[in-house]
């Protein structure tokens, strides 16, 4: 059986947010949160907003879609005594007051939120309750007026189905990827989110567990086609408004991916049939394609000898650096740098063959389709030219090989900053 585990870890660390850029919308979304304080601070209405996040970036499934333009929800809360007098549009004017001017977009006022757009990267909606001590926030609907609502209370009902692994969010993240690849009528993310956690299947590799979960799902469709919310508002079935043919549409496509699925994980695949039965519903240019190979698989492997790489770090108009030295002194191995690996020391007595392979690691290497990992022949002079060209956790290793026998094995790590 083909095993696709790592490559769905890489294919999650691909799609999920990277850290530093939560930070930039952390840092957008509270600049927001102090413009609007200060608009009810200086109205001296009466109001004084609260917030709190919630969706998927709060739940931590958010994933980084095709198009590159993602949503942020911040619901902006106002504690009362009892329902206010003001109208819902009233509410709503005056968070698109508050926020205008913050982005060269104006505000767009939607029906459950306001939207605040940051051209061609994400936008913020800001839904707004009214909500009374110890009692169920109400949305502002402009459409169907005050309505109970409490997306705190899904996020609690969420985590508490989150594994200790954090598996099942990554499940949640490769069901939403396979809908922003599929661009169909496949359900959205809350409707996916519920669908995982009411059938989720753990098991130690996410190729197998994801497997499971779909088959799962698929089941209870076909059983009952329904999601019902499990908070408030409760018992709302999120799928009663499906047409006969979006349900085919969405069932259709499960079946196929299980098929895939059933492919992938069959005695029969080898590890690149695999990947391209996952590849067929995740996008060729994300899902990383399993290009490493394993010098056990050319050669007898018996480690006898020592054998030291190292490599030569050099931009123009700087000093040649060591990498074991820079890494040593946490010095930053940056971009666009010339790498010269070398072998450093190797006590195997001649001849032998050296024998070299570069593996590049992380979501820019996955981006670009150039994980790499092939064993490649030694041009002759013991040494290998590489180029550091993006950002990622990146190897080297080397091998000497000696009577068709790998005798002796150095890896050298080559962490490129971004």
């Amino acid at each position: 059986m083909a095993n696709c585990h790592k490559l769905f870890l890489d294919f999650n660390a691909a799609i999920a947010l990277e850290s530093n850029y939560k930070k930039t919308l952390r840092k957008s979304r509270d600049a927001v949160r102090d413009k609007i304080r200060k608009y009810f601070r200086d109205k001296q209405n009466g109001f004084s907003p609260k917030f709190h996040g919630q969706g998927s970036f709060m739940m931590n499934t958010i994933i980084e879609p095709l198009d590159g333009e993602f949503d942020i929800d911040d619901g902006v809360y106002f504690k009362v005594e009892v329902e206010p007098l003001q109208s819902i549009s009233t509410f709503h004017r005056w968070i698109c007051e508050a926020i205008n001017g913050h982005t060269k977009q104006e505000p767009i006022d939607k029906q459950t939120c306001v939207r605040l757009v940051y051209a061609r990267q994400y936008h913020l909606d800001f839904p707004i309750y009214y909500i009374i001590e110890g009692q169920t926030p109400y949305l502002a609907h402009k459409g169907q007026g005050w309505i109970k609502s409490d997306p705190r209370e899904f996020i609690k009902w969420f985590n508490s189905k989150v594994d200790q692994d954090g598996q099942l969010k990554r499940i949640v993240r490769y069901l939403k990827a396979w809908s922003d690849y599929r661009k169909g009528d496949l359900p959205s993310g809350l409707i996916f989110s519920i669908l995982a956690a009411n059938n989720f299947v753990f098991d130690e590799r996410d190729d197998i567990a994801f497997y499971q979960t779909l088959v799962r799902i698929k089941s209870q469709l076909e059983q009952n086609f329904a999601c019902y919310r499990p908070t408030t508002p409760a018992d709302e079935n999120l799928l009663e408004d499906y047409s006969r043919t979006k349900k085919n549409y969405f069932l259709g496509q499960l079946g196929s991916f299980i098929k895939s699925a059933e492919k992938a994980l069959s005695d029969k695949s080898s590890q690149k049939d695999a990947c391209k039965a996952w590849q067929s519903h995740f996008g060729k240019n994300r899902f990383p394609f399993e290009s490493e190979e394993f010098i056990e698989d050319y050669h007898q492997v018996n480690i006898r000898y020592n054998l030291k790489i190292d490599c030569l770090v050099s931009q123009k108009g700087f000093r040649t650096h060591s990498l074991i030295q820079m890494i040593f002194n946490k010095l930053p191995l940056l971009r666009n740098n010339t790498l010269k690996f070398y072998i450093k020391a190797c006590n195997v007595p001649k001849p032998f063959q050296v024998k070299w392979k570069v593996r590049n690691v992380g979501k820019e290497a996955i981006r670009r389709n150039l994980i790499r990992g092939q064993i490649l022949n030694d041009s002759g002079n013991h040494q290998r030219i590489e180029s550091s060209e993006f950002y990622g956790s990146h190897f080297v290793e080397c091998y000497i090989i000696k009577d068709n026998v790998c005798v002796a094995w150095s890896r050298i790590d080559v962490p490129i900053s971004d």
